[in-house]
């Protein structure tokens, strides 16, 4: 089935404003639209894929992930921190649950809420289960992870995962052989530390779907799904009223395992893996008026199943397939003086 994994691998700074009048920004090469990307130096661990990158207040951070290539396995659980300030990376306490791949989060109140994915544990060897529900708090404050209340969904990878006015959510997903398509959908209180099953996701996809929050909504599409589907419907779920609501289709090619992040009231979603092919475009999605841009195209090597996340304004990719990528680049959406 195309969307397994091992099908995958064979397929397939902070902005500065002043008082001068912001002037429009038109990239000097042919695809130039709206936004500019940047590269920046390496990230500082190990080449890899399907990691997760999130950020806590100013920082950023990259997780986990494979670096192996290929039918190979080499999970991590290592752990690292990105200070934009200074392009620099430091190594921090390693993840103490199953270190490995498709590993998902959320950040509230300045803490780290990660957990599930594939993998094994590291610092108990012959540990090995393909699929996990374990769920950890980090406190970049003390360095230190707490286990928390498993996630209630059951075991499974490739989840998404946001957080509206300091609530958790996580669902769909599927198992290892990615045969099942999980549309379940939980939210977690911090202070509880409950699970609570909320209304499940009305859309197509299940995994490598891509998932945010803007303004109080919670905002999931595209993706994969078994046995051969690339979904491009995207959906709006309102907290207060429990309610998804469809909106406007992905006007790129369906897709999975895209890059994406938040800058202001804007969605942004780019590269991934079609049916056919390894992706290269990039979109922004108005969630004001439930419109898609494509956008300036990073000009650097197509993958999926890389890291991104934004900082104050600044959204920020790396790592990824295929090759074990290492490097980092950042976006910014207009020119600043």
């Amino acid at each position: 089935m195309l969307f397994k994994k091992a099908c995958f691998l064979a397929l397939i700074a902070l902005t500065l404003f002043s008082c001068k009048k912001d002037k429009a920004f038109v990239p000097n090469y042919e695809n130039g639209l709206p936004g500019l990307w940047a590269q920046l130096g390496d990230f500082a661990g190990v080449g890899r894929v399907r990691a997760f990158g999130f950020t806590i207040g100013n920082k950023g951070y990259i997780l986990g992930g494979n670096a192996a290539s290929g039918f190979n396995s080499q999970l991590l659980n290592d752990f690292w921190e990105y200070d934009p300030a200074t392009d620099q990376w430091t190594r921090k306490a390693d993840y103490p649950g199953m270190a490995g791949e498709y590993i998902r989060g959320f950040s509230i109140n300045n803490k780290g809420y990660i957990g599930t994915g594939y993998g094994k544990r590291v610092l108990i060897p012959g540990d090995d289960l393909p699929q996990n529900d374990d769920f950890w708090e980090y406190n970049p404050a003390t360095d230190k992870w707490t286990q928390k209340a498993d996630f209630a969904g059951g075991k499974r990878e490739n989840v998404i995962a946001f957080a509206i006015n300091g609530v958790g959510y996580m669902g769909l997903g599927t198992n290892n052989t990615y045969d099942v398509n999980y549309k379940d959908f939980w939210k977690y209180d911090v202070t509880a530390d409950k699970w609570e099953r909320v209304a499940d996701y009305p859309g197509t996809g299940s995994f490598g779907a891509i998932g945010f929050a803007v303004n109080g909504k919670g905002y999931a599409g595209l993706g994969g799904a078994a046995p051969d589907i690339a979904a491009k419907d995207m959906w709006e779920y309102d907290a207060a009223a429990n309610k998804w609501t469809k909106k406007a289709d992905f006007t790129g090619k369906a897709r999975a395992f895209s890059g994406y992040f938040v800058i202001g009231t804007d969605g942004y979603t780019g590269m991934g893996s079609t049916t056919t092919a390894t992706a290269d475009d990039w979109y922004k999605y108005d969630t004001l008026t439930d419109k898609w841009t494509k956008i300036t195209n990073l000009q650097a090597a197509s993958r999926y199943d890389m890291v991104s996340f934004a900082i104050n304004g600044i959204g920020y990719i790396g790592t990824g397939n295929p090759g074990l990528l290492r490097d980092f680049w950042k976006y910014t959406p207009r020119k600043t003086n």
